[in-house]
């Protein structure tokens, strides 16, 4: 969410995270393991490519990516 909230705000960010996490994943974003994020970043790819142009939103699944892979 940190990632999506300067660009989304609050709200919208946790929506989009929200509706991802059940389209792509069939389930609320509660249920989501570490396992899925790669999928759920997926999900989210065609929400910001509308909210924020397609070239922001690879760069920021890029940060969101490069943040996950170092926290593990």
């Amino acid at each position: 969410m940190r990632h999506l909230e300067p660009l989304l705000g609050g709200f919208t960010a946790k929506m989009a995270i929200h509706t991802a996490a059940l389209r792509a994943l069939k389930r609320p974003p509660e249920q989501v393991t570490p396992q899925d994020l790669p999928q759920l970043l997926e999900g989210l790819k065609p929400m910001l490519n509308t909210f924020i142009g397609a070239l922001h939103a690879k760069v920021i699944l890029a940060e969101i990516t490069t943040s996950l892979e170092k926290a593990r």
